[in-house]
């Protein structure tokens, strides 16, 4: 039998868990928020093809991405090792030692965007009306992108010690201040180099925001280049060297579509292609806030040898995340062509068709188990996740060159879906049982079964709202719909994915949460 003191440890922990995630989606809304409202005012005011040119810009500066070497994971995963263990002099080693690398790095990344960005016009199908602009905004998100990359490490910082609130009040401010201020641009009339400008103002403002919420949470941090030393930088890069696998591949998963298809393709199917990518994206970011902290705690859980609660982390993280985000998927199945046709109408027939494509692979490999390549990564046992990730990476590289010039855009969802499913959704399980003595089928009828159960009846329930009085013609009906069957699917969840510990869990936090102990004591008098 366990000490009571214990189980309040636990308590503690699991409220921990979900009052962390509850900021990290503030953040998320936020983001959400924005990016619904502003990408159909971009287009419009754009036209496809800057607005393609502004996610090619991204999508290549990302690529830069790779010379992160695993550094910042490393950075959460010994900060929060140091921090659980009350180790300040770990923690000025790893984050100054962090901040001299990515110094060096960010200098020589912008010193070759200057020299060689005015070149990227010849590969790309650049109209010379926006060659321009395309340069100019090539360097500007890369000097954005340079002093992220530097002072970004204080925003890991944040998650490290799992100070969510305060890295999601600071990310939250920030993007509302740039999608306030690009919409004014656009309402003024300007055009991409502006937007950059802007873009990269209200990136440096969030990175001092993360710099200066550090500082004032943890007193003991020293910012000082004599904490920098070759030996932590071999101890970070040991474990960070499959990270930078993993990151490395992200970003060639990430960012290989929207380049191979601006190469081969006119830019303006870049929108095409990105829109249903990045709703599916906004909105699964609730889910990768959730393998975010999995990260944080599997490093202070296996600091402090709780293998029980590993446990529980990895099949409980992966469920919740595919629960939350299946009423989402249920209605972007059945109401997504007509929300493009309300949303962007000017390039729904051709988006809508790579929705459902894009969602099946993502609710079957991303959302249910990003959370195990996360744990995988806190627990310093990512290895043949990274190596799993880099063959997925090349073969939708090699995939994606052989089909899109034939099949155009659909074969590029196809591709996507397919390898993330055979390696992000079964592979990835595979490495999660072996790692916590599990059998195969074990971790993935733990994760998805009840999920899954929950999500039939409320599928049929919204087809049958679609063929009757919600067909989804008007915002109203569409916002009614999402009301209805979220509301079905999180009550039948409520009683299926949640085991009887995390239901009274979750009723005692509504209750501090919500001014329910203030009514009662105001009825108590």
């Amino acid at each position: 039998m366990q000490a009571p003191g214990k189980f309040a440890s636990e308590d503690h922990r699991g409220d921990r868990f979900i009052f962390s995630l509850l900021w990290n989606w503030m953040g998320v809304a936020a983001g959400l928020f924005t990016g619904l409202l502003l990408s159909p005012y971009l287009i419009a005011k754009l036209g496809p093809e800057a607005y393609g040119l502004w996610t090619l810009s991204f999508a290549l500066v990302e690529y830069c991405s790779f010379l992160d070497l695993g550094f910042r994971s490393a950075i959460v995963k010994y900060v929060a090792h140091h921090s659980a263990l009350d180790e300040p002099l770990g923690i000025n080693q790893t984050i100054n030692t962090g901040l001299v690398y990515s110094g060096l790095i960010s200098t020589g990344i912008f010193g070759a965007s200057v020299l060689f960005s005015g070149n990227l016009r010849y590969f790309f199908k650049v109209s010379a009306a926006f060659e321009h602009s395309f340069h100019v905004l090539i360097l500007l998100i890369s000097l954005s992108w340079c002093v992220g990359f530097v002072l970004g490490l204080f925003g890991a910082c944040l998650e490290a010690i799992q100070r969510f609130d305060l890295y999601n009040k600071a990310t939250a401010v920030t993007t509302v201040l740039r999608a306030v201020g690009i919409a004014v641009l656009l309402y003024l009339g300007h055009g991409l180099i502006a937007i950059g400008v802007l873009v990269v103002f209200t990136q440096c403002l969030g990175y001092t925001f993360y710099f200066l919420l550090f500082q004032q949470t943890v007193p003991s941090f020293r910012l000082s280049a004599r904490y920098a030393s070759i030996a932590t930088l071999r101890r970070m890069a040991s474990f960070g060297i499959h990270t930078f696998l993993i990151n490395l591949s992200y970003v060639f998963l990430n960012q290989s579509p929207p380049v191979l298809i601006g190469h081969f393709l006119p830019t303006a199917y870049l929108a095409y292609f990105q829109y249903p990518m990045k709703l599916i994206q906004y909105t699964g970011d609730a889910v990768a806030r959730i393998g975010i902290i999995t990260n944080a705690h599997a490093a202070e859980l296996q600091a402090r040898g709780d293998s029980r609660a590993l446990s529980e982390l990895a099949i409980y993280a992966n469920r919740y995340s595919l629960a939350i985000f299946m009423p989402v998927a249920i209605a972007l199945w059945v109401y997504g062509d007509r929300l493009f046709r309300l949303w962007v109408p000017s390039i729904a027939q051709y988006s809508a068709p790579l929705l459902p494509i894009l969602l099946t692979g993502y609710m079957a490999a991303v959302v249910p188990q990003f959370s195990s390549g996360m744990l995988l990564q806190g627990l310093g046992r990512h290895q043949r996740f990274a190596r799993g990730l880099l063959a997925e990476a090349v073969a939708v590289v090699f995939l994606l060159v052989l089909f899109i010039p034939r099949f155009g855009i659909v074969s590029a969802a196809w591709v996507t879906a397919i390898c993330m499913v055979l390696n992000r959704g079964i592979f990835a399980a595979w490495l999660v049982s072996r790692e916590l003595r599990f059998s195969f089928l074990h971790v993935m009828h733990s994760i998805y079964t009840r999920p899954v159960i929950a999500a039939l009846p409320v599928a049929a329930l919204a087809y049958l709202l679609k063929i009757s009085f919600l067909p989804g013609l008007t915002w109203f009906q569409l916002f009614t719909a999402g009301i209805i069957i979220a509301v079905t699917y999180f009550g039948l969840a409520f009683f299926l994915c949640l085991p009887p510990s995390g239901r009274s869990r979750l009723v005692m936090l509504a209750v501090r949460i919500l001014p329910f102990r203030t009514l009662r004591r105001t009825s108590s008098l």
